[in-house]
């Protein structure tokens, strides 16, 4: 069974090392997890169904839940900053609040992660990485967002104000989308002086939504210059997936290269056109007509 990176915010896939097994303890044992090394406080999920089995902490394992998995499974999250308002035999649902990256047991002083195991009904530890899926879109990570809000331990207001200062990039880019955002992080994306108003995301996705009309085709790998940026410009606006959150992070260059291909042919999936990862005449007709939510 595959499943999504359990930590919402601040990894893609392909960013993920792969460290199971790996030497620990000057090779006297062996990593039995995956680590995800983002922020403090970053919002730790349950990626699938599960029952809270324990909570804790350990003298090594820092402040940890365990969950019971589907297939007899059992996952385990540690080094945890705070833990959310669970206990054992609390219910999860895909998305539901594990908690916050930390740095507590045995992990170095401000180095924040999540160390994440999966044991399989045997009682053996098995590597993750290998049944990672690509990362949740934005607007599947904003829909969980009103649960972890009402679960933090703590001041909902401070909480939102941090997830928008350390992930603002990810916050701006739903807000220019449409996407639909909980108030407090609304609240807080004003507070920080990022969120557009209603007005402005309105004239905003109009007007991003001629471009392809205005764009040549074909544009394709190899090519540069300012109508390549004004497709990328398109792709960050329109595209959720993986892909588009990529060229997002690199920004809408220029260039014509690997990473505005593989959004081109992503935010084609959407359409009836050939993912080719070329803007040709036909994605061009496509996009001048979809409705890309």
């Amino acid at each position: 069974m595959e499943f999504s990176v359990p930590v919402l915010f601040g990894v893609t896939l392909s960013s993920v090392v792969p460290d199971f097994g790996a030497p620990r303890g000057g090779g006297t044992r062996q990593h039995e997890g995956q680590d995800f090394m983002v922020p403090l406080g970053t919002p730790i999920i349950s990626p699938t169904e599960a029952v809270v089995t324990s909570v804790g902490d350990g003298e090594s394992s820092g402040n940890y839940v365990t969950t019971a998995n589907p297939g007899g499974e059992r996952f385990r999250y540690m080094h945890l900053d705070t833990i959310a308002d669970i206990k054992r035999g609390t219910r999860l649902k895909a998305g539901d609040f594990i908690g916050t990256v930390g740095d507590t047991g045995n992990a170095p002083p401000g180095a924040y992660h999540l160390h994440f195991e999966v044991w399989d009904e045997d009682g053996r530890a098995v590597d993750p990485y290998p049944r990672l899926k690509e990362n949740l879109t934005l607007k599947e990570k904003m829909a969980f967002l009103p649960g972890i809000l009402r679960s933090v331990r703590g001041d909902e207001d401070d909480y939102a104000e941090l997830l928008v200062t350390t992930f603002k990039n990810d916050f701006a880019r739903a807000a220019a989308s449409g996407v639909s955002l909980p108030r407090k992080i609304e609240a807080a994306l004003k507070k920080a002086g990022v969120a557009a108003t209603v007005k402005d995301q309105a004239s905003i996705r109009e007007l991003l939504a001629t471009l392809p009309a205005l764009l040549p085709a074909p544009l394709s790998p190899g090519d540069s210059g300012p109508r390549v940026q004004l497709l990328q410009f398109f792709i960050i606006f329109f595209g959720d997936g993986p892909a588009a959150l990529k060229l997002a992070t690199s920004g809408p260059t220029g260039y014509y290269g690997p990473v505005t291909a593989a959004a081109v042919a992503e935010l084609q999936a959407g359409t009836d056109v050939r993912e080719s990862g070329v803007f040709d005449a036909d994605t061009k007709r496509a996009w001048q007509t979809y409705q890309f939510e």
